[in-house]
């Protein structure tokens, strides 16, 4: 087996039934290529590591370059997992095992101190990261309310406009300044979550004093991110995003305690712990998650990986 980067690929199209079988992701390389161009996460890295045998593509491991903030507010770079898949007929091999130690190597190369990466305890992979040397570091609290038809007077959607991104950074920056994590945003930042998470002006909602974004779709309005400055303004973006459905609406990662108090005051069912959880290997024999971040750690569902 030969382990190769990602842009070290002749052709990425074995990656589609990789991808898909894995996580039922089309994946597209000239749409990928498109964002890795851009992502200020992936443009200046390997994007991940492949496991190649008999010339094709069997496993695969994501890699992201990931800037945070520390408790002394300064910026320090960590490793991001994502992707990890191994091709049906090749699993119980050390395929991922392997990958995953080059990705570890690659990042301490690079000086991180921490890899991050996204799972459910509920899964297989979970022991497996277990044995790698990860172990929990953030539970995402969720919330959901079942609106009453009855009462709900559905507002139709203003027609698009141009999104102002340095207004949307200026309020992000004021909402996340006391915050650590996941906190580190620019505009190419923002415009590659825009083209990973398909969104364009309608699904953003932006007031003077915060923003919300969200997605809809037959089941309801899932809010991806919320940033206000006032509580008041939390609770009237809250409302403005239940007047456009007559479902659901639910946020699956609420991290901020004064957003997950509004949510309560408004009736949603709120459950601390979910399927989906954080988990981090310290790359150093010194690092401490706890006196890099204290207990300000931050991300939001626009930034989970």
């Amino acid at each position: 087996m030969k382990i190769k980067t990602y842009r070290d690929l002749k052709s990425k199209d074995e990656l589609l039934p990789l991808m898909d079988q894995a996580f039922r992701w089309p994946f597209n390389p000239r749409v990928f290529e498109s964002l890795v161009k851009i992502d200020p996460r992936l443009k200046d890295g390997p994007v991940g590591f492949c496991a190649i045998e008999n010339g094709h593509i069997v496993g695969f491991v994501g890699v992201l370059n990931l800037a945070t903030k520390t408790l002394s507010g300064e910026i320090e770079h960590v490793g991001g997992i994502y992707g990890v898949a191994t091709l049906p007929g090749y699993t119980r091999r050390g395929i991922s095992t392997a990958l995953m130690h080059r990705a570890h190597e690659y990042f301490k190369e690079e000086g991180y101190r921490f890899s991050f990466l996204n799972t459910s305890p509920t899964l297989i992979a979970y022991a497996f990261y277990k044995k790698l040397g990860y172990v929990d570091a953030l539970e995402y609290p969720s919330v959901y309310k079942v609106m009453k038809a009855e009462k709900v007077k559905l507002r139709k959607t203003n027609k698009a406009v141009k999104l102002d991104l340095d207004k949307i950074l200026r309020i992000y920056n004021k909402f996340s300044k006391d915050k650590t994590g996941f906190v580190v945003r620019d505009k190419n930042h923002l415009r590659a979550l825009k083209k990973a998470e398909g969104l364009n002006a309608r699904n953003f909602l932006i007031s003077r004093n915060g923003y919300v974004v969200f997605k809809k779709d037959r089941n309801g309005v899932g809010i991806r991110e919320i940033a206000a400055l006032t509580t008041e303004e939390t609770s009237k973006l809250i409302g403005l995003i239940e007047n456009k459905t007559k479902a659901t609406v639910y946020d699956r990662t609420v991290l901020d305690r004064n957003i997950l108090q509004v949510y309560k005051s408004r009736g949603y069912i709120v459950q601390k712990r979910s399927h989906d959880i954080m988990m981090v290997k310290p790359l150093t024999a010194y690092a401490s998650l706890k006196e890099a971040y204290g207990d300000r750690f931050y991300i939001s569902g626009l930034d989970v990986f």
